[in-house]
């Protein structure tokens, strides 16, 4: 019994020992950048975000370029071998390009002219300023996602690194327990231990491969979280 309680003890030594290495320590600043960059560039929400400013960005490109809306043009062209014409409001054609009161006279050659529309020239300047305000608005929004997505990469991150940990120390304390099972099983054998010690003891083993198992799968999810993120493989990242 002394033996064993010794042997625990040694094994709960070990597990504390290695743990002592703090999980600050595992932080790789350059690899959490490169995480952060990939999210941006791969993440689909980012990219909705990407793609709404440029949009928006067009949007006031075209609003600023559509200030010539407001003007008007037009011209007339009258044939160069007629020496004038006399349209009457009836749709006729005077003789020799004589006019009446009623009537338009038309010269040979040409004539242009521009109106301007006062409706859009009134309501154009609103309609930048909305473009320009919706343009700015979703430069804002998507630098706010981006430090959002930043803190969600870290906190993958941090996940991902305690889980490893985790794995790692449960993995150590099964493969402690096994030597501890094995050594209860040759002194039971020996009528050296108690059936309760022998029991106890397969007991705590059995507790801590279903822990390292449980430690294993949370790892997985917090590889398969992180890697969510970024849209790559953990291994493809160099």
């Amino acid at each position: 019994m002394k033996k064993l309680s010794i042997l625990l003890a040694f094994t709960m030594l070990s597990i504390s020992l290695f743990a002592q290495d703090a999980i600050i320590d595992e932080v790789n600043d350059a690899t959490l950048q490169k995480y952060i960059e990939l999210a941006k560039k791969n993440f689909p929400r980012k990219k909705a975000f990407d793609t709404r400013v440029d949009r928006s960005k067009s949007a006031l490109n075209m609003a600023k370029s559509s200030w010539l809306d407001i003007f008007n043009g037009g011209y007339y062209f009258s044939p160069s071998s007629s020496s004038g014409t006399f349209i009457s409001p009836g749709g006729a054609a005077g003789p020799g390009g004589a006019s009446s009161q009623t009537g338009q006279f038309v010269v040979r050659g040409f004539s242009a002219g521009v109106s301007v529309n006062l409706g859009n020239l009134i309501s154009k300047p609103s309609i930048v300023k909305m473009a320009k305000a919706d343009y700015e608005l979703a430069k804002l929004e998507s630098t706010e996602y981006d430090n959002t997505l930043t803190t969600e990469v870290k906190s993958r991150y941090y996940d991902y690194l305690l889980a490893k940990k985790q794995l790692a120390l449960r993995t150590v304390a099964a493969e402690n327990y096994k030597t501890v099972i094995n050594d209860a099983k040759l002194k039971y054998e020996r009528a050296e231990i108690a059936i309760e010690v022998y029991t106890a003891s397969r007991t705590l083993a059995t507790g801590s491969e279903a822990q390292a198992l449980t430690a294993e799968v949370t790892f997985l999810k917090a590889k398969n979280a992180l890697e969510d993120v970024i849209g790559t493989k953990l291994e493809n990242v160099k």
